[in-house]
């Protein structure tokens, strides 16, 4: 027996991966692991700028949020390669609200987020996305905690 729906935020960190792990182990057969990767909007002056660095015949090709795209690529094929049904979803957003936001529309029995992401310094500005993915959504969360740095 497992979970039906459960929604993962996915950023490529050590303890992304161990979340997405967690993911696989607790979707039940039938049911869909939904992984999230959040995207930050990049302002017009900055697009603007990336693409006057382009050549001209490749501008049309600039895709802003291909790091997010690649990142989830990953982790959707792992979760295929185990044989789990799943579903991305790169949302401009900051990260908890992105995994609540789908974790809501899809209709989610978990929310599984590892503990720590890739930004120090924007958990430090914004806060922990675990802590405020456990305090805001309305469903079961589980938060996977990677080995203690010494």
């Amino acid at each position: 027996m497992g979970y039906d729906t459960v929604v993962v935020g996915y950023d490529g960190s050590p303890d992304a991966d161990r979340a997405l792990e967690a993911a696989a182990d607790q979707v039940g057969p039938g049911g869909t692991v939904h992984v999230v990767t959040a995207s930050h909007p990049e302002s017009a002056a900055r697009i603007a700028d990336h693409l006057r660095q382009l050549p001209p015949e490749f501008r049309d090709a600039y895709e802003p949020n291909a790091p997010e795209n690649a990142r989830q690529q990953v982790a959707l094929l792992r979760l295929q390669e185990r044989g789990v049904d799943c579903e991305g979803h790169v949302v401009v957003d900051d990260p908890a609200t992105a995994i609540i936001d789908v974790a809501e529309r899809e209709g989610a029995d978990l929310v599984i987020v590892g503990s720590r992401g890739l930004g120090d310094v924007r958990r430090f500005l914004r806060g922990s996305v675990s802590a405020r993915v456990a305090v805001h959504a309305p469903m079961s969360v589980l938060i996977v905690h990677g080995t203690p740095q010494v």
